[in-house]
């Protein structure tokens, strides 16, 4: 089974789900490299194989909504370290800079560190899940 950068495998994941970005990424069914079609990627990472956009042996790395990654992974935070402000941090997210005061919050509550190793630990997760589905392994 191809073993896939889980680090490569982040950026990309970042990097398409960028608001209003052109910016693609696929993994290689073969082999596990992560190819990046973006204007933030130069020089031999930019190299793309002639049939990535026609090839059935690559994927698209998916969007961080198509992974849950977005505020279903904000609200179950809440919910699990956050319980008496799991219904505040809903309401944020009603308005404009919701995610700057989620993370102001996070931060008055000296959970940023929990935070951002429930988010990485969550990520690795669902992205070792969108991997095995795949036929493919997170390294």
């Amino acid at each position: 089974m191809p073993v896939v950068n889980a680090e490569d495998l982040e950026d990309a994941v970042l990097i398409v789900s960028e608001p209003g970005t052109p910016d693609k990424a696929w993994v290689s069914l073969d082999t596990g490299q992560v190819h990046i079609r973006s204007e933030m990627v130069d020089g031999e990472l930019a190299s793309l194989p002639d049939d990535i956009d026609t090839s059935e042996r690559y994927i698209s790395v998916p969007h961080m909504s198509e992974l849950d990654l977005g505020l279903e992974l904000v609200f179950d935070f809440a919910d699990a370290a956050m319980a008496d402000d799991a219904d505040r941090v809903r309401q944020m997210f009603k308005r404009s800079d919701a995610y700057r005061h989620f993370s102001e919050l996070v931060e008055e509550r000296g959970l940023t560190e929990r935070w951002h190793d429930f988010r990485e630990a969550q990520t690795r997760a669902v992205l070792a899940g969108w991997c095995e589905e795949n036929g493919l392994q997170l390294g």
